[in-house]
């Protein structure tokens, strides 16, 4: 039996109630509402039939949370902030645990249209200095840069007066490493699309409407990899991937095609490498624009130690230094 009492704007529905598109519940402050539209099943909360009773109730929490709850046990039964989708919302947490690898993340739909899991995937990687990824299937696909305890250090949009309310935190008692923000209000938002976007989302009042703030990767140069190892891209160029100097492409074919995932050799070997080291000496290409590297560390070390350490191990090919760390 479907029941129909929307009159009023209401929060919660009870076991023997039900929704049906277009029908939906709102949020004490109308923050939020909640309804379905009309796929096949493709989801289920997975609560065991005996949760519902005339105790059970479904409520939607102002801050965008669905939870069911047995009012009578005073138990929470379930939550969608523990089963996010494609939508980062304040107070949310994407959350990693460091021992096991399992994952709270953001799920991108497969397309537009089908709400059923995607490609893509966005949540934290704690690394030795955590970032935030997102992973195409299970490759890197785009990445913040490293956390430095107040911004992402590969974001340019980003500063320290944006980022207030961002908190990423690290549990090493419990392994666990965990992401969240809470502005003020409920105005922004982020979300996955199923394309691999990474969107942030603003409410304008005067105009009554969402506008986008910000989209990540914003071009194909900020996309994982997409030069290959050695090589140079630049989004303003055609062909946009170059190699750096002093090294050439590795599949020349490949490269002529396009796809540029190979990346580039080394024209000639290092002096370091040479057994009767002639010539000049080895040294460095300078390069500004990119992110750090996956493998960071946090380290008291000025640059020209960083430089010297480098310099003096063969197998230390190039290094990365940020004083923001």
């Amino acid at each position: 039996m479907w029941f129909d009492y929307f009159v009023d704007a209401v929060d919660t529905i009870k076991s023997s109630q039900f929704i049906r598109d277009p029908d939906t519940i709102v949020s004490t402050g109308s923050t939020f509402k909640f309804g379905f539209f009309s796929p096949e099943v493709l989801w289920s909360s997975n609560v065991p039939n005996s949760a519902a009773n005339n105790s059970t109730v479904a409520q939607l929490l102002d801050s965008g949370n669905l939870v069911l709850q047995d009012n009578a046990n005073r138990i929470r039964i379930w939550e969608s902030f523990q089963e996010p989708a494609d939508t980062f919302l304040p107070t949310m947490k994407l959350t990693t645990n460091i021992r096991t690898g399992e994952k709270l993340q953001l799920t991108s739909w497969k397309s537009p249209s089908d709400p059923s899991i995607g490609r893509f995937s966005a949540g934290v990687d704690p690394l030795k200095v955590p970032e935030v990824f997102v992973w195409n299937d299970n490759s890197p696909h785009w990445q913040t840069g490293p956390w430095n305890g107040r911004i992402f250090l590969g974001i340019t949009e980003m500063n320290s007066v944006y980022l207030d309310g961002f908190h990423l935190v690290i549990d090493n008692q419990e392994g666990i490493a965990t992401f969240s923000y809470a502005f003020s209000n409920f105005s922004t938002f982020f979300f996955l699309n199923s394309e691999g976007i990474l969107l942030e989302r603003e409410w304008i009042h005067g105009k009554k409407e969402w506008i986008e703030t910000l989209s990540v990767p914003s071009n194909e140069c900020e996309v994982y990899g997409t030069c290959g190892g050695f090589g140079s891209c630049n989004s303003a160029k055609n062909p946009i991937c170059g190699c750096l100097r002093g090294f050439e492409p590795k599949n020349v074919e490949e490269w002529k095609k396009g796809n540029w995932t190979s990346g580039c050799l080394q024209r000639s070997p290092l002096k370091c490498e040479q057994i009767n080291k002639t010539g000049k000496e080895d040294e460095f290409l300078k390069l500004e624009m990119v992110k750090l590297l996956d493998f960071a560390e946090w380290s008291s070390t000025i640059e020209d130690q960083c430089r010297d350490l480098c310099l003096n191990n063969c197998s230390c090919i190039a290094y990365a230094f940020d004083v923001r760390f």
